[in-house]
């Protein structure tokens, strides 16, 4: 059997990462491996994301709440238990968080490597996972 490539390993706790501030009303907890990110999305009620796009493959599931997404041109309605799948280089914003906020867990592949300089807020609770 082959090496492993990486032999490195981290466990994590939602609560116990500090969050990146990539927006007001918005939080994102990551851990990335060697080849993907796994990322916990908080957003606050009402809250949104300008169009973005970046080299990273995206795949979500919302596990809290609602919010309306719009992919390539294409505008829907998530809740819960809702999933998506964004090839890279795809323009994609979220529009709107529903009433109550929503929670979103993302992969990236390749690794958000851009998030690495992004300021860093004090863990904490959030709306997920529920206490």
């Amino acid at each position: 059997m082959p090496e492993p490539e990486n032999t490195t390993h981290e466990f994590a706790t939602v609560t116990d990462i500090e969050p990146l501030a990539l927006l007001p009303g918005l939080r994102v907890r990551p851990v990335s491996g060697e080849r993907i990110t796994l990322a916990v999305f908080e957003l606050d009620p009402g809250i949104g994301m300008p169009e973005h796009v970046h080299p990273n493959e995206q795949v979500g599931l919302v596990v809290r709440g609602e919010f309306t997404f719009t992919i390539g041109g294409e505008t829907r309605l998530r809740n819960t238990g809702d999933m998506w799948a964004i090839p890279s280089g795809v323009p994609h914003t979220v529009e709107r968080a529903g009433a109550a906020g929503c929670t979103v867990v993302e992969c990236f592949s390749p690794p958000r490597d851009d998030w690495a300089d992004k300021p860093r807020t004090q863990p904490s609770a959030d709306q997920w996972p529920p206490r």
